[in-house]
């Protein structure tokens, strides 16, 4: 796993708790930015981890349905985060896809070394 993608997924780690408390308190409005900004993150991870520079917002779904490796039901995931990034269950959604991703970006590095 690169530098850059490994700080992404600490950065995830820290301000996940952030975002958790906005739902809690019910400020949705205040999750919108943070939400939106982690989907990109992950996105970059995944381009990352496919080989594929630079990450484009605008067809990332077209480019994920010709890389070899995604998380499990990456675009249907993605598309629920991204078309209502301030609902909890986007949240629990975007937390599980960091989880299953960083563990397969770990086993996909032991392979390519």
């Amino acid at each position: 796993m690169n530098e850059n993608t490994e700080n992404i997924f600490i950065e995830w780690k820290e301000k996940s708790k952030e975002i958790a408390l906005y739902f809690k308190n019910r400020d949705r409005k205040s999750a919108r930015e943070p939400m939106e900004y982690f989907l990109h993150q992950l996105l970059k991870t995944i381009y990352s981890k496919n080989g594929v520079q630079p990450f484009h917002t605008m067809n990332y779904k077209s480019d994920l349905q010709e890389f070899k490796h995604l998380p499990v039901n990456a675009i249907e995931r993605l598309t629920f985060i991204e078309d209502q990034p301030d609902h909890y269950q986007s949240y629990i959604q975007l937390s599980e896809l960091f989880s299953e991703w960083e563990k397969k970006s770990v086993i996909l590095t032991k392979r390519s070394t």
